[in-house]
């Protein structure tokens, strides 16, 4: 599936990082994370905060059922993605986000 987007949910309180990921999400997954970071008191609470970005992609994606959204549990970080992945300190809500070079 293309313009394939992952977001990575690290806190102290999690033994790997989790991943939110989504089909022909483009760059929706830094906009999810910027809106939710700029609006939320949930900084240092990793569950809530992980469910808060996880409504925010998909809602940004107009997820009806029929696009490919979902959770995992990763070893590690993966940079495959169609798109570069947005990394969330959920304990302090860093962020860390590469935007590709433009050719």
């Amino acid at each position: 599936m293309g313009d394939r987007a992952s977001i990575y949910i690290t806190s102290e309180q999690f033994e790997k990082p989790i991943r939110l990921y989504g089909h022909y999400s483009g760059e929706d997954n830094i906009r999810a994370v910027e809106e939710v970071l700029t609006h939320t008191d949930r900084i240092g609470d990793p569950s809530y905060l992980t469910a808060q970005i996880f409504y925010k992609f998909a809602e940004l994606g107009n997820y009806t059922g029929n696009l490919g959204f979902g959770i995992s549990v990763v070893a590690d970080i993966d940079y495959l993605d169609d798109n570069p992945p947005v990394v969330v300190n959920a304990d302090t809500g860093k962020i860390e986000y590469q935007p590709r070079e433009v050719e």
